[in-house]
């Protein structure tokens, strides 16, 4: 994570992704999209090149936005800057609230944003072509059943470990506050440069999550004979998965910029939503 003030840069076109079926966020998308044009904004409603994406709703919505920007947009080409105007349960992600959004757009637009860059993860799946960018997570378990899964751990071609558990989650700093938080794995502020491999109820006291450097290449063979698993990325896409088949993550050569709001910190974050060292 690199925090900077975008200064100096003319915003000429400009996204509006919103939570669908959600009255709310369709609302706030109309105030948003009159605010833009008075300010000579061309708004657009579908994912494409652009110099700003403005995501409406929860952190659902704006791991969907990200996830079209990067199908919609060229490998070798930025993603636009990201400013999140939280509707939904939690918002990490999209932090501006209801009330605030026009003031921190407004600051923005005329003094410059204050811009965190946010790692991403490149996705292979053997045996399938494409390459899929997240910027949460990847994660690997059965689909319906309850029964743990077996599967072998490599980084940089080395072996890692055996495991038998409901399943491994992948994740970047920035999804280290998702799942994989949630199976036990621990908190990686974003200006970490690694990544975290969290096991899902691992059989086994010895088996750990276990934090590799954002350079290195995670691998995972699956090993059990069935044909219910599923690989799920940022909880958006899910990929049937096989005995046998490798499921590569590497540090994606494209960026995340989150635009935030001059007041908030990763550590208010954490505290307002997480209830972060609250007693009782």
């Amino acid at each position: 994570m690199i925090a900077i003030l975008f200064m100096g840069m003319s915003f000429n076109k400009a996204i509006i992704f919103t939570k669908k079926a959600d009255s709310k966020a369709k609302s706030v998308a109309n105030e948003v999209q009159d605010f833009l044009q008075k300010r000579s904004i061309e708004v657009l409603f579908e994912a494409q090149k652009a110099d700003l994406a403005v995501v409406i709703g929860g952190d659902g919505s704006f791991l969907g936005a990200v996830r079209e920007l990067n199908n919609a947009i060229k490998k070798d080409e930025e993603l636009p800057l990201l400013l999140g105007i939280h509707t939904g349960s939690l918002g990490f992600l999209t932090e501006c609230t209801l009330d605030g959004w026009k003031a921190s757009l407004e600051k923005g637009l005329q003094n410059g944003f204050n811009i965190e860059t946010r790692s991403m993860l490149d996705v292979c799946v053997e045996g399938n072509e494409a390459i899929y960018t997240v910027l949460n997570d990847l994660v690997i378990n059965r689909n319906d059943v309850a029964r743990m899964i077996e599967f072998d751990i490599y980084c940089n071609d080395e072996f890692v470990s055996s495991t038998k558990a409901d399943g491994v989650v992948v994740s970047t700093p920035t999804g280290s506050t998702a799942y994989s938080l949630a199976a036990g794995g621990p908190i990686m502020h974003p200006s970490i440069p690694a990544f975290v491999i969290t096991p899902i109820c691992p059989h086994t006291l010895t088996n750990r999550p276990i934090v590799v450097s954002d350079s290195a290449q995670v691998q995972i063979k699956v090993k059990t004979d069935t044909d219910d698993i599923l690989i799920t990325l940022d909880g958006q896409k899910a990929i049937c998965c096989g005995k046998g088949r490798l499921i590569t993550a590497s540090k994606s050569t494209r960026y995340l910029k989150l635009a935030r709001p001059n007041d908030t910190t990763y550590f208010n974050i954490l505290r307002n939503k997480l209830s972060f060292g609250r007693r009782g």
